[in-house]
């Protein structure tokens, strides 16, 4: 489209600059002199007379653009004048570009969207008429057609893979956003991977807020066919969400029970007849000694016998929550130093790491569906072993495992379970008597040891949501236990004070009169959260 302006020609040079302060330059595209407000003589009776003459003797003609053209970017029009194109100056080329296919045929191509001036000299050499263009560029419409068409239809084919999901494909500037609701996580993850370019991606890739993921997922998104047209590449914003609660709660339940049981029978006898003697001593080993002495018969037996039977019992039940999709660690217990010797010969250095031990759990949920959850669960359980230290460090005591397994919400599954059975039998004897029926005990010693050990492991995975305020227990573990006055601890023996009395050993020698309440008996068992404390307090309601 050309559109024909005004031809604005200004013979009287100097009428022209005066007019704009002389601030315009020859060339200046669509630029109208407005006078200054608050004046009112014309601004060509206060210029100089030099100045006038000057202008007059160095300028001939100032025009501004006399026509108009549009272009679309990335589109071209073929310019065919009747007259010969000698030169061609254009004020940005970044906006427009010109190529001359002939002296009177020229193309202009919108290069980016923008208004610049083309200015064409045509005719004569020695006297060319000037033609001024102004050349709007404005954006291709019909890439955005094209995007809102080809990325319609990936979505239709995307809401056909996945009957159970509602997906929405919206192309805005630089950027592909999809948003709607997945069936479960997993799902997610898969329409996500046919969005974006590289596809694949792990649990928390490719999902909003909604899916646990933290901070939106940008990536190149993929193009919606192999043969489509070229379209300018999109950054992958999801806001896919998965309805219902993403916050898990894991339970673990550790139970072992240990039983040991352990019988010891030996004997020893001495026994002498005139000239004759004989004894035996049992301990670890069976021996007979065999002396001859002079003096009265006589008949010693001494009959050891032990039963030694033990148990041992562990029950841990560590909880923890995290987010769908991302991993949480808990750990109750302690670290010891393990010191390491490192280097040979005199460059030998010492490093110390610590080592934990306790009751640890490591688990990552995944929501499958809206009560199926997928557990990566590792839990541990460790207790210090004073009788296996090396060096002076401690050993440790063991139970772990470290599985992947799917639950319904409330579902309890047992990961992990051991029973273990260990029998030691030993016998020492003297021979030939220590094999005698009934009477060979008497020439032996016999020892039988029998350990137990039972453990499983079980996790219940529940979904949870933050308790509202009133929904808060006012009493937690430990806020009602205190310390025992004076009074409870020295005269009734008694190591926790009354949960209504909070005495305070730091204190109370020196403030006992001002802060207990005056009438009451024994002063010490009164309240003192009115001296101590300014304001409102105690629990709530």
């Amino acid at each position: 489209m050309l559109r024909i302006s005004k031809m604005r020609h200004y013979k009287n040079a100097a009428t022209y600059c005066v007019a704009l302060a002389c601030g315009l330059a020859a060339g200046t595209p669509s630029v109208q002199a407005q006078p200054p407000k608050n004046v009112t003589r014309n601004a060509e009776e206060d210029a100089d007379p030099q100045i006038k003459a000057k202008v007059n003797q160095l300028i001939d003609v100032i025009s501004e653009s006399e026509a108009e053209l549009e272009l679309t970017k990335r589109h071209s029009k073929l310019v065919r004048t009747k007259l010969d194109i000698l030169r061609v100056a254009v004020s940005d080329p970044t906006v427009v570009e010109v190529v001359a296919f002939g002296p009177r045929e020229a193309e202009l191509i919108g290069k980016d969207a923008g208004s610049t001036t083309l200015t064409l000299w045509m005719g004569n050499a020695q006297q060319p008429q000037v033609l001024s263009l102004l050349v709007t560029v404005q954006h291709d419409t019909g890439v955005e057609d094209r995007r809102r068409m080809e990325y319609g239809e990936l979505q239709t084919m995307l809401n056909e893979l996945f009957p159970n999901s509602k997906i929405q494909l919206f192309p805005v500037a630089d950027k592909l956003i999809v948003k709607g609701e997945a069936r479960d996580a997993e799902e997610a993850t898969r329409i996500m991977s046919v969005v974006r370019k590289q596809g694949g991606g792990g649990m928390g890739m490719g999902m909003g807020m909604g899916m646990g993921g933290g901070s939106l997922n940008q990536g190149a998104a993929a193009d919606p066919f192999p043969d489509a047209s070229n379209l300018p590449a999109s950054n992958v914003i999801s806001l896919l969400e998965v309805p219902g609660e993403m916050q898990v709660m894991l339970k673990v339940r550790i139970a072992e029970l240990k039983r040991s049981a352990m019988r010891n029978l030996s004997s020893s006898f001495s026994f002498s007849a005139g000239d004759f003697s004989a004894n035996s001593i049992q301990g670890g080993t069976g021996n007979l000694g065999l002396t001859g002495v002079f003096q009265n018969g006589s008949f010693n037996l001494f009959i050891e016998a032990l039963a030694q039977n033990g148990t041992a019992k562990i029950l841990a039940e560590p909880n923890l929550v995290t987010l769908s999709g991302r991993p949480a660690t808990f750990l109750a217990g302690g670290e010891f130093a393990v010191p390491t010797v490192v280097g040979v010969g005199g460059v030998q250095a010492v490093s110390t790491y610590f080592k934990g031990f306790g009751t640890a759990l490591s688990f990552t949920p995944t929501v499958l569906d809206k009560d199926r959850i997928r557990l990566q669960v590792m839990p541990t359980f460790s207790t210090l072993n004073r009788g296996n230290s090396v060096g002076g460090v401690f050993g440790l005591d063991t139970r772990t495992t470290s599985t992947m397994v799917d639950l319904r919400e409330g579902q309890t599954l047992a990961i992990a379970g051991l029973i273990q059975e260990q029998m030691r039998n030993e016998k020492s004897r003297v021979p030939f008597f220590g094999d005698l029926p009934f009477v060979g005990f008497l020439a032996s010693a016999s020892a039988a040891t029998k350990d137990e050990t039972e453990l499983i492991v079980m996790v219940t995975p529940e979904f949870v949501h933050p308790l509202e305020p009133d929904e808060v227990p006012p009493i937690l573990p430990g806020m009602d236990v205190t310390e025992p006055d004076d009074v409870d601890f020295w005269i009734y023996g008694r190591w926790e004070g009354h949960p209504e009395c909070n005495h305070r050993s730091t204190i109370f020698p020196v403030y006992q009169n001002r802060a207990c309440y005056p009438n009451s008996f024994p002063p010490c068992r009164a309240k003192s959260e009115d001296y101590f404390i300014s304001g409102p307090h105690g629990f709530s309601n």
